[in-house]
């Protein structure tokens, strides 16, 4: 029981996420924005649009009588915040 209400605020915290990245990727993202790289919007709103679809599946999960499907949210959506990060961070060199 616990182990599902850590993941509903997880994919609570997820899905703040997607919001603040949907709604800002035309200005900024911490240091980073749209002046210092190319690609910045298509890369904020390709991650926003996974979390989202990563938090609904994640919701489907997290109602299964199997706890450890759970995991399968965990590891998609830490892959995808790895990526965005290393996207972010590439150098035009």
């Amino acid at each position: 029981m616990i182990i599902k209400v850590a993941i509903i605020i997880y994919l609570a915290v997820l899905l703040l996420t997607a919001y603040y990245l949907w709604h800002n990727r035309k200005t900024h993202f911490l240091i980073y924005n749209s002046k210092n790289i190319a690609n910045f919007s298509s890369i904020m709103t390709g991650t926003a649009i996974l979390l989202v679809i990563e938090s609904l599946i994640g919701i489907f999960l997290a109602f299964q009588s199997n706890e450890y499907l759970n995991l399968i949210t965990l590891a998609l959506s830490t892959v995808t915040i790895l990526i965005f990060s290393l996207l972010l961070n590439q150098k035009d060199d």
